[in-house]
């Protein structure tokens, strides 16, 4: 890329943020590995999760995108300043809420576990204090563990639910983890705690 081009494409994303501070496309939250080349580049980021013993090493992270008719463009930290004094963070996760997405009872376990696949942001939908509160009143259950593997995945269980039904849960986790036919970026390899809707810890896989 010509220094020409890239100030052209740059150019091109900041016209896009615009629209988004103007209210003609929305922002919406991106969960990531923190081995993303946007935490390493530029992007506006904050730290979802952190290892269990060590509080200074990331495992994922949410970054912050505008959806336009031609996919996702990425916030840079120098996006902020157009939004002012709004809350980004805020903003994001309200508009994440106000999407249409739908959780879905998996019939291979015998109803007992949530999905919400295949949709652009369903995996974060685990950001969401709303969207896991009634994930907890579905499942009737106030300790959930989530699975997010990958963008586009998202797989809901009881924590209390039996062995039988745990194990069945890894092994999709573990088989969505290792699918080299899915080209949806990997999140993380580990499970989310989930406590009366707010993410309480993890269980590495």
């Amino acid at each position: 890329m010509t220094p020409e081009e890239k100030e052209h494409y740059l150019a091109e994303i900041d016209q896009v943020v615009q629209k988004a501070v103007d209210g003609e496309y929305k922002l919406y939250p991106v969960l990531q590995p923190a081995s993303w080349p946007g935490v390493k580049n530029g992007a506006l980021y904050n730290v979802e999760v952190t290892e269990d013993n060590n509080k200074d090493v990331p495992l994922v992270v949410e970054s912050y995108a505008v959806e336009t008719p031609d996919g996702l463009v990425y916030l840079g930290k120098k996006h902020k300043e157009f939004f002012g004094n709004r809350n980004l963070y805020q903003e994001a996760n309200d508009n994440l809420d106000e999407l249409e997405q739908g959780f879905k009872f998996e019939k291979e376990f015998d109803n007992k576990v949530l999905s919400s696949n295949g949709t652009r942001f369903s995996s974060e939908r685990v950001l969401s204090y709303t969207q896991m509160r009634m994930a907890h009143d579905f499942l009737e259950s106030e300790e959930l563990f989530v699975s997010i593997p990958r963008r586009g995945n998202i797989l809901i269980i009881p924590k209390d639910s039996d062995k039988e039904l745990l194990d069945m849960f890894l092994y999709v986790h573990r088989h969505n983890w290792n699918d080299k036919t899915n080209d949806n970026t990997h999140i993380a390899n580990i499970l989310l705690y989930v406590k009366s809707g707010n993410r309480e810890g993890i269980v590495y896989l």
